[in-house]
């Protein structure tokens, strides 16, 4: 008897399963759908913010090659002390530029874990930058 309850219990449950599948098979399908399409723009967000700061930190990359390339047309002019100094300064000055170059080609091909970081330390690259360069057209004008 307990056989036959099991059994029954069984049948039913299959028979419910079976006739309820191709509804629940199609609500299962919009639901992956909209979970996939929702994956999708959510890794289009992330791809389009990466591109636009990539874009935006290679103009500023070429505006700082463009100030470097200033910097050595005034050297030519300069004495030979404040020539070494400068000189100096803006070795300095490239190296770092190629620090936050080597970033930005690793943002390029950075996931999202790593995106945060990389960002981070690419700003605080630009700042660097930017108070360098600062320190030394002020130590040009003074000299």
């Amino acid at each position: 008897m307990r056989k036959f309850g099991l059994t029954l219990t069984a049948l039913l449950f299959t028979v419910t399963l079976i006739s309820c599948s191709d509804k629940s098979k199609s609500e299962a399908e919009k639901m992956g759908d909209q979970i996939e399409n929702t994956a999708e723009s959510v890794g289009n967000d992330f791809t389009q913010k990466k591109n636009e700061f990539i874009a935006k930190a290679e103009d500023q990359i070429e505006e700082i090659n463009e100030d470097i390339k200033e910097l050595d047309e005034k050297m030519e002019n300069a004495s030979n002390e404040v020539e070494e100094e400068t000189k100096a300064a803006l070795e300095s000055l490239r190296e770092e530029k190629e620090e936050v170059n080597e970033k930005l080609a690793d943002l390029k091909d950075a996931n999202r874990n790593e995106w945060e970081e990389l960002t981070a330390e690419i700003e605080s690259g630009f700042d660097n930058l930017k108070d360098e360069y600062n320190d030394l057209i002020d130590k040009m004008k003074a000299d």
